[in-house]
């Protein structure tokens, strides 16, 4: 279980895209007196490149002429996930990524949790295929030892300079697990593996490969000092980050793009007084870097196989089955949901099936359905058993269903035909479940039902804990997967006809939560019609909104028809399909409250926010006079980003404020 620890400071982070830089294999000799170069990539579900509306990134053939080009002593890293997680994942399980980085070549790797999604004798089969070393201090084999007998951590020494690097891996509960791998608390580990690796080796650097999220990483770096450098999973597709811990320059933690769309390089150094100096730079596996002629071949290799495989059709769908671009599955009933359960049900002829709206994936286009489609949507392979739970056992699971929707949690529940659920958000998690329907009845909770569902989730993946005294009645070992089920109905009924049908129903916005910030100006101005969602379950509310929207809202607001809010409001004469600023929102508020209240407002003195200098002149006065009013308030940091684009969040709570006067 992670620490709880309170950060008393405030981490910066900086956004690094600088010119292409060189790379190479490891070598274990000393070279000439100079630098080290420690080169780290992560997340490798695909061996070719990604393309999508973000551009071109990665691909096995790229990262190996990154590597070649940065010539002197480096080491190589990768920082897990070369597994599962996709399509090319769940069909070649990781082998191909680990030839492929046989050849670069690497030097070692951390596990991540999608190395796992195959179970653990296909992960101890990655281990076996790799030249390189793999490096976990956390995880833990049914002996006792590392898992897979890897070494709690490694040590190069190069350029008379010692680098120790540790590996550990979080969010085992989200993969597939057996006795066979236990993963023990990151910051213990941690700490025991930095004091064996200081005792055993006295390096002059750690380095820590995680695979955890950043602000996880903050609390390891302030619980295990020791550690100097974090490489960690990536935080975003489009971007890599770089956030220097301290402010001094001395600890980082580097987050690369996702999809092996870039390589840190961190330069390391060793001063004439000893001290290791740090320095590092981005770079970028975008379509102007060539690919190796060799690993090229072999991931178009890769992929001709997998066209092959993947290409025959097995069904034909009337509409688009729809993942959605919003995560729709995690947090309402979608038709590919719907598809999904049904399958499972069918198949066993139980009660109830549920699926997990985090395993399914991707989408499919009307037209013919394929085992590509089908594989795409549920790439993981997950095996779906039967157990019989009683109604209390279904409750709870529908509670942990609905507990961290706002945060789009994988395990939200879609549910087989003939059950059905109502849940709402603005309660507090584990009283959110309203209504549940089994079979056209209410849920019985003494009586007893048969459940399809994942083994994952059966075995206490996802916070699925409650299913501990159930009965086995098709365990794993008989099981078919997931994607074997969805199969076997495409053929069954020939012709996809699916939508939703209401099956689960959502009372307020799955994203507003009791506990969000402005959940009653929300909920209010939805009430009186002024300011809805942006669909039937979702509010947005980090969303930026245009200013003609805005004006839409004032006018409902103050009954007023919105040329007169337009041409008053300090609006007037800017496009109204561009997204409204925050110095903007202040002038408009500013209207609004001497609109309201007959009293002027304004201030010639600067506001207390501490980029007052960036808030433009004619917005001055309203920030100013709005905050001494208690009606405006800034940001984290006592920051008021007068440029930065007003939320639907912030714009619900300065209309239910001004209209509250």
């Amino acid at each position: 279980m992670k620490k709880k620890l309170i950060l008393a400071f405030l981490l910066s982070s900086i956004l690094l895209q600088l010119p292409l830089g060189s790379g190479g294999a490891v070598c274990a000799e000393t070279a000439a007196a100079g630098k080290v170069s420690f080169l780290y990539f992560n997340d490798g579900h695909e061996i070719n490149p990604v393309v999508d509306k973000l551009g071109t990134r990665g691909g096995v053939a790229r990262i190996k002429t990154l590597v070649d080009s940065v010539k002197g002593d480096k080491i190589v890293a990768f920082g897990g996930d070369l597994g599962g997680g996709t399509l090319f994942g769940g069909v070649f399980k990781g082998l191909p990524m680990v030839e492929a980085f046989n050849r670069i070549p690497i030097d070692l790797a951390n596990f991540g949790q999608h190395d796992f999604d195959a179970g653990t004798a296909n992960t101890l089969e990655l281990i076996k295929a790799a030249k390189f070393t793999w490096v976990s201090s956390n995880l833990i084999g049914k002996d006792g030892k590392p898992f897979g007998n890897v070494p709690h951590y490694q040590i190069y020494e190069k350029q008379g300079i010692r680098i120790g690097v540790i590996g550990l891996t979080s969010a085992m509960d989200t993969t597939t697990q057996d006795e066979n791998v236990k993963q023990s608390d990151v910051i213990e580990s941690a700490k025991a593996a930095v004091e064996k690796l200081k005792k055993e080796q006295k390096p002059d650097l750690i380095v820590a490969l995680t695979q955890e999220p950043v602000q996880d990483d903050k609390l390891l770096m302030q619980a295990v000092p020791d550690i100097r450098v974090v490489f960690t999973e990536e935080e975003a597709e489009e971007k890599s980050f770089v956030y220097d811990f301290d402010g001094t320059g001395k600890r980082y933690i580097f987050s690369p793009q996702g999809n092996m769309g870039s390589i840190i390089r961190l330069n390391i150094g060793k001063a004439a007084d000893g001290q290791v100096t740090l320095t590092n730079e981005i770079l970028k596996s975008d379509e102007t870097v060539k690919e190796d002629d060799q690993l090229a071949a072999l991931a178009k290799e890769y992929q001709s196989k997998l066209e092959q495989e993947l290409s025959k059709t097995i069904a034909v769908s009337e509409s688009d089955l729809i993942y959605g671009d919003n995560h729709e599955s995690r947090f309402k009933e979608t038709a590919i949901g719907d598809l999904i359960a049904d399958a499972y049900r069918d198949y066993y002829q139980t009660d109830i099936a549920v699926a997990n709206g985090g395993g399914i994936r991707s989408s499919a286009a009307k037209g013919n359905f394929t085992l590509k489609d089908a594989k795409s949507i549920l790439p993981f392979g997950n095996k779906i058993v039967v157990t019989e739970v009683t109604g209390d056992m279904v409750a709870a699971a529908l509670e942990t269903s609905v507990s961290a929707v706002d945060k789009l949690a994988g395990g939200f529940l879609q549910v087989s035909s003939g059950t059905s659920y109502t849940y709402n958000p603005t309660k507090p998690a584990g009283q959110r479940i309203e209504q549940v329907t089994i079979n056209g009845k209410p849920l019985n909770k003494q009586q007893k039902y048969k459940l399809a569902l994942s083994n994952f989730m059966y075995t206490g993946g996802d916070k699925y804990t409650m299913f501990g005294q159930a009965k086995t009645v098709v365990g794993a070992n008989e099981a078919l997967t997931d994607v074997e089920l969805l199969v076997a109905y495409a053929k069954k009924i020939g012709t996809i006809r699916v939508k939703a049908e209401g099956r689960i129903i959502v009372k307020g916005f799955a994203d507003i939560p009791s506990d969000h910030w402005a959940v009653k100006e929300i909920y209010e101005l939805n009430r009186l019609g002024i300011f809805g969602g942006v669909d039937d379950a979702r509010y947005a509310p980090n969303q930026m909104v245009t200013r003609g929207e805005v004006i839409d809202y004032l006018a409902k607001a103050l009954t007023l028809d919105q040329k007169t809010v337009l041409s008053q409001s300090g609006l007037n004469g800017l496009n109204p399909k561009e997204p409204l600023t925050r110095e903007e929102m202040a002038l408009m508020m500013k209207w609004t409250y001497e609109t309201r209240t007959g009293n002027k407002l304004g201030s010639t003195e600067a506001s207390p926010f501490a980029d007052d200098a960036l808030i433009a002149d004619d917005a001055k006065a309203a920030v100013t006079g709005l905050a001494k009013q208690g009606l405006l308030n800034g940001r984290p940091g006592n920051l008021f980003v007068p440029k930065d684009k007003a939320t639907r969040a912030e714009i619900s709570h300065v209309i239910w404020t001004l209209l509250n006067l």
